[in-house]
């Protein structure tokens, strides 16, 4: 699929059997023979499964020369991509989000030019330290993320105890509460979102409006 799916995506990593086959194919290429003997999985189970990681765009199969006869179909991880999902009793929010690829350091990184560098043990050692230093980086902006989740939480109960007592309608602190804790106020998003017509929420939210409760500078 040229586009992926946050729905397609689910289902193909929902199973945890092929989720230990991404963990394994992120590391290194992998036969489905191979994947087979480590998982202690049947290859005719594996092999189900690579197929609806590949249907999904989630891995690829590439044949590789074997010193044992002909080329043999292997599968290797294709996406690059983090998936977010934030749920509490007044939060929720999903995000899939793509990467580039970095190319800075893909020059002279090939088979043979690594054959004949000089020194890999130390180049070793600083994409250790570098590594590292990025997964450091990493776990700092986790854990500023969850505080910053829990902060937002602490204020969306607030906000929502606030909106209950202003508001007895539904449709208005439905309207209400969106504005209050999503950023996108495109309306074609608040109807896909809320599940209404863009004419009712535009008569909700001039209902708001007169209620001085439209916090239009938002």
């Amino acid at each position: 699929m040229d586009e992926m799916d946050l729905d397609i995506l689910l289902a193909a990593i929902g199973n945890p059997t092929r989720r230990r086959i991404l963990a394994k194919l992120v590391k290194e290429t992998h036969y489905p023979l191979q994947l087979s003997k480590e998982l202690s999985v049947s290859q005719q189970a594996i092999m189900k499964h690579l197929k609806v990681l590949e249907d999904s765009d989630l891995v690829t199969s590439v044949f590789r020369d074997s010193e044992s006869g002909p080329p043999r179909k292997c599968y290797v991880a294709t996406k690059r991509f983090t998936l977010v999902i934030d749920l509490s009793p007044e939060i929720f929010n999903e995000e899939l989000r793509f990467h580039e690829r970095d190319e800075t350091i893909e020059a002279g990184s090939d088979s043979q030019a690594l054959r004949e560098a000089e020194n890999l043990r130390i180049r070793l050692a600083e994409f250790m330290a570098h590594i590292g230093s990025v997964n450091e980086q990493l776990s700092d902006l986790s854990a500023k993320r969850d505080e910053l989740m829990a902060r937002k939480e602490n204020s969306m109960r607030y906000a929502n105890n606030i909106i209950d007592t202003l508001c007895e309608d539904y449709e208005e602190r439905k309207v209400l509460r969106y504005i209050v804790g999503e950023e996108d106020m495109d309306i074609t998003s608040m109807s896909e979102k809320l599940d209404m017509r863009e004419s009712e929420i535009e008569k909700v939210m001039r209902k708001l409006q007169k209620k001085g409760l439209l916090m239009l500078s938002k």
